[in-house]
């Protein structure tokens, strides 16, 4: 984590600006980090092939109806950016053989009275979602049937939010700090880092919709073409309500 010795507050809100925020560790995160042997490895790719430029992805939607939004046009004005892969750890399915399966158990240990591999950031997710329960994950989820934000719950909020803050300070141990290039959602590796962001911050705005603003207009900087879709939920993205 960098530091801001001397800079104005003005200056340190420009610097961080589309940042995802410093999630400090405590309760799950910090046993978590406690029993992480080593962060996920994350490289920048070569500048040569793998820069992304802004405005040239928003150009091909500027005269879709409505325009570009607020965000998208900030988005659009930065210079290109480097992209960055990350080491992914998969939670063992019906496509990993035996010697997977045995390398990932023997790497498990237990957080909070789960087992599961502490680098596995989709792990984190799984059970974060599990435990909130939320009703629109559901195939019958009626969303006329939601008065407000809180019917969305059925289980325990609270602890599924600490095993997404969980997952989010396992990949915060993994860029640097303040991150401000890329990470693409099409590198297959990079997605379980999205999706805990993404849990977080979907898991925060039932609770702190404010808060949870930064989270998702973080999202849509770290990866423009914005395959989790958190510009519809980030201030002055196509139908963000808060404003910048």
């Amino acid at each position: 984590m960098t530091m801001s010795v001397g800079l104005d507050p003005k200056t340190q809100k420009a610097a961080l600006e589309g940042v995802m925020p410093w999630l400090a560790p405590a309760g799950v995160a910090a046993e978590a980090l406690a029993k992480l042997d080593r962060p996920l490895m994350a490289w920048m790719q070569d500048p040569e092939f793998h820069m992304f430029d802004s405005a040239a992805h928003y150009a091909e939607y500027e005269d879709e109806p409505g325009g570009l939004s607020k965000l998208e046009r900030k988005i659009a004005q930065l210079p290109p950016r480097p992209e960055w892969a990350m080491e992914r750890v998969w939670t063992p399915d019906e496509e990993t053989d035996e010697k997977y399966d045995a390398a990932y158990e023997k790497g498990c240990v237990t957080i909070a009275g789960r087992r599961l591999h502490p680098r596995d950031l989709d792990a984190y997710t799984t059970i974060a979602y599990e435990l909130a329960d939320l009703a629109d994950q559901d195939d019958e989820f009626d969303p006329n049937d939601v008065e407000s934000p809180a019917n969305l719950v059925r289980g325990d909020l609270e602890a599924g939010l600490a095993w997404a803050a969980a997952g989010v300070c396992v990949l915060q141990q993994s860029l640097p700090y303040p991150f401000k290039d890329v990470l693409p959602y099409g590198e297959v590796d990079n997605r379980p880092a999205h999706r805990a962001v993404y849990a977080y911050a979907n898991l925060l705005q039932l609770k702190h919709p404010r808060k949870a603003a930064a989270w998702f207009t973080a999202m849509v900087y770290l990866n423009p073409m914005d395959n989790m879709g958190a510009r519809f939920q980030a201030p002055g993205g196509p139908s963000g309500d808060l404003p910048f």
